[in-house]
């Protein structure tokens, strides 16, 4: 996830060095020497050591959790915070007396805390990595909330033989959408706007046509690849 290369003094130096700057501890990190580097007679021909270092994902979990836990204490004294990874993903689960003040309105304020704890990860890192944060089972619940919305919305484009716009969703909500309406025969959906108002669109497609209109499948494909970055 992140690798450095660190020159200057002895390997135990740099060692030393690194594990103070970036606040790592001994089973966060690996290391190969490159160059062990020489001190010298009467400090000539001196050469500095090389290594690089490879911070594992003890590091990157450690430091979400404590990132979180420092700034939901503001909400909550006794916040618990557990991380776990698979991949390139961190899935971050909340416990607090205080769910409903933290998941906000609709998830807003989940949202927020994800995308915050998102930019602070991958700050830390070379590669992208995502974060899905969950408290309360909110993310289950929604599910069972999106499943009905959907519904009750292809049931109404299939009836009235139109499209139905959804309200605005967070890209893995738009994501569970799109999977939905898979399992649908005669509608389609697709992602339109721009973010934070970005919302799923389903439409109604007759049966006897061979594909869909150019312009739609044009913002359908467009839509599907946005919500697949948003990960």
């Amino acid at each position: 996830m992140k690798k450095l290369i660190e020159k200057g003094g002895s390997v135990e130096e740099i060692l030393e060095r690194v594990k103070e700057k970036y606040d790592l501890r001994e089973e966060e990190f690996e290391y190969n020497v490159i160059e062990r580097g020489f001190p010298g007679i009467f400090g000539f021909l001196a050469k500095d050591a090389v290594v690089e270092i490879t911070l594992k994902k003890a590091y990157f979990e450690r430091r979400l959790k404590e990132f979180l836990e420092d700034i939901l204490k503001v909400v909550d004294t006794d916040v618990q915070v557990a991380v776990k990874s698979s991949g390139k993903t961190f899935f971050v689960n909340i416990d607090s007396d205080r769910v409903g003040r933290l998941i906000g309105k609709h998830g807003k304020t989940l949202g927020a805390i994800q995308h915050i704890a998102m930019i602070f990860v991958n700050r830390l890192s070379d590669t992208k990595l995502n974060v899905i944060l969950d408290m309360g089972e909110y993310r289950k619940k929604r599910r069972k909330f999106i499943e009905k919305i959907v519904q009750e919305a292809v049931a109404k484009a299939l009836k009235e033989k139109t499209k139905v716009v959804l309200d605005p969703m967070f890209a893995f909500e738009r994501r569970l959408v799109h999977e939905m309406v898979k399992k649908y025969r005669g509608v389609i959906s697709y992602s339109v706007g721009v973010e934070p108002y970005r919302r799923v669109v389903i439409e109604y497609v007759n049966s006897k046509r061979e594909g869909r209109k150019k312009d739609d499948l044009r913002e359908s494909l467009r839509g599907e690849s946005q919500d697949r970055r948003d990960r």
